[in-house]
């Protein structure tokens, strides 16, 4: 019996020492990020959740919607990341693909750019040959 129990202890011991690294990791990845900024108006079928950048690489979260008044099928989502310079570091495309009328869709933008600090996001009909990730189904 005093075998099952120390086999028990054990276990109990690596189960707590896996929650705390994936705690540890969790908010060593995520403690280092910061907000940035928008920088002129959002389309009004695109809403952001979350935009926020770290020393050398970002993320942006958001919803694109599609209505019968602005179709934005076929369409590409362009995001424009800036330094606090007003520098254009990168411009990358997403293409919208099959958003139903009335409905929202996620979309994740990542880039890798040192010292982002705001973003611009618009709606345009061409890619003007760039970079194009499209919209993933989620």
């Amino acid at each position: 019996m005093s075998t099952l129990k120390q086999f028990a202890k054990y276990i109990l011991l690596i189960i707590g020492i896996y929650l705390l690294t994936s705690v540890l990791i969790f908010i060593g990845l995520n403690v280092n990020y910061s907000d940035i900024t928008l920088k002129g108006n959002l389309p009004e079928q695109i809403s952001i959740e979350k935009a926020e950048a770290t020393n050398s690489e970002g993320r942006i979260y958001g919803y694109v919607s599609n209505s019968e008044e602005n179709n934005v099928n076929g369409k590409y989502i362009q995001i424009s990341v800036y330094s606090s310079d007003d520098e254009l570091l990168t411009t990358e495309y997403l293409k919208i693909d099959s958003v139903s009328y009335g409905e929202k869709k996620l979309f994740k933008f990542s880039f890798t750019v040192d010292n982002a600090s705001s973003y611009s996001i618009n709606i345009v009909d061409n890619n003007n040959n760039e970079k194009i990730d499209e919209i993933n189904e989620q």
